[in-house]
């Protein structure tokens, strides 16, 4: 996983939530996203945080991790969640975190969500080797929300082969292309055939 430039830092931050809130009310209009007050979250990549923040105000879930391969950015997020609460709130938890190695115990989390991140992992094996970490944290039936403008064919191929159903996709336009809006669902029955087993598991 490689750090992002000062000017792609920049523009990442400069993220506003209108998009982030645009995407969960039509997920929420279609009944595709599922949280609950006991659902644990897992952000990848979440730079100024307001996308975590975004989902503790609007669904209230147990625990937030939201995490960034560049401490800078963890500092980031950390500052902006101090300046909208006063403080970090117990539920949610700001650290550093590479999506291709996380240290998570398996099924983890009900939700992992990776906004224009996949990319940034890499060429399309790091991608794949990201994907089947995101499977591994995620409980059986689980759910994860991308947004993503590269490799979008490979990620989605990846995606049903690793056993995902896709619950909710839509595309939105970016200043250099057009972005995939998905939310898939983890499957909840065994690994499918040549998919690695989540560590520890039989």
């Amino acid at each position: 996983m490689t750090e992002m430039s000062r000017f792609e830092k920049s523009f990442v931050n400069r993220r506003g939530e209108r998009a982030f809130r645009g995407l969960l009310r039509r997920a929420d209009r279609e009944g595709a996203l599922r949280l609950s007050t006991d659902s644990a979250v897992l952000e990848l990549g979440a730079g100024n945080a307001a996308f975590s923040m975004l989902l503790n105000d609007r669904y209230h879930p147990r625990r937030i991790c939201a995490t960034d391969y560049d401490p800078e950015q963890v500092a980031t997020g950390r500052r902006n969640v101090e300046r909208r609460y006063g403080t970090v709130p117990p539920v949610l938890v700001l650290e550093r975190a590479d999506a291709t190695r996380m240290e998570y115990p398996d099924r983890s989390f009900d939700l992992v969500v990776a906004h224009h991140v996949l990319h940034h992992l890499g060429g399309v094996r790091d991608i794949f080797r990201g994907l089947t970490e995101i499977t591994r944290v995620l409980r059986p039936g689980g759910q994860f929300l991308y947004v993503e403008m590269f490799h979008k064919r490979a990620i989605r191929e990846e995606l049903a082969r690793l056993g995902y159903h896709v619950r909710f996709r839509r595309r939105s336009f970016r200043l250099v292309g057009i972005a995939d809006n998905v939310i898939a669902e983890a499957p909840s029955g065994p690994t499918p055939q040549g998919v690695p087993p989540a560590h520890g598991a039989a």
